[in-house]
């Protein structure tokens, strides 16, 4: 067989191959994440508007965040599993209910008002955040650098659609 012939199928086969880890890396949400070293995801679902305050303060390597709101029915918000529940504020701690993990991701469900600290090991160096939901929510961040002093404010917007916090 002629060597243009070789290098044809070849192509092809790189073509193919390519095609396919394409498509595997849009599909799926855990080896995204994986090449996206650094990055942290976190759902939230609710049906009725809602405003969610995030606290994320970083010291060395750490990292722990605040999350709370002004939630009239009981939220979900899913975070990484190897993020430690801390301290719970607004609710019992009974009331702060979490599903078995799944796909590396822990579903929190968090009762009216409740606000829940989490604390990380390894802080993320990007945050990305998803709300499936057609309804609105209002995103309060303050990002806290303890070894400069340094702070960061800012209020996303959020509605059916996934955005970089940070």
């Amino acid at each position: 067989m002629p060597l243009r012939f070789h290098i044809m199928l070849a192509l092809g086969a790189f073509i193919a191959l390519f095609g396919i880890a394409t498509q595997t890396i849009e599909h799926s949400p855990r080896l995204k994440t994986a090449l996206r070293s650094g990055t942290v995801d976190i759902g939230i679902e609710h049906s009725m508007p809602l405003s969610i305050d995030m606290e994320y303060s970083v010291h060395n390597s750490a990292g722990m965040m605040r999350i709370g709101s002004n939630a009239t029915e009981i939220i979900s918000i899913s975070v990484p599993e190897e993020w430690k529940r801390g301290e719970v504020s607004g609710a019992s701690l009974a009331d702060v209910r979490k599903d078995e993990p799944t796909f590396g991701y822990v579903r929190w469900h968090f009762p009216q008002n409740a606000t829940v600290t989490f604390q990380m090991q390894k802080a993320p160096e990007h945050l990305v955040l998803h709300n499936p939901s057609t309804s609105p929510l209002k995103l309060n961040i303050a990002k806290v650098h303890i070894e400069t002093g340094e702070v960061e404010r800012d209020i996303l917007l959020i509605r059916d659609s996934t955005v970089s916090v940070w």
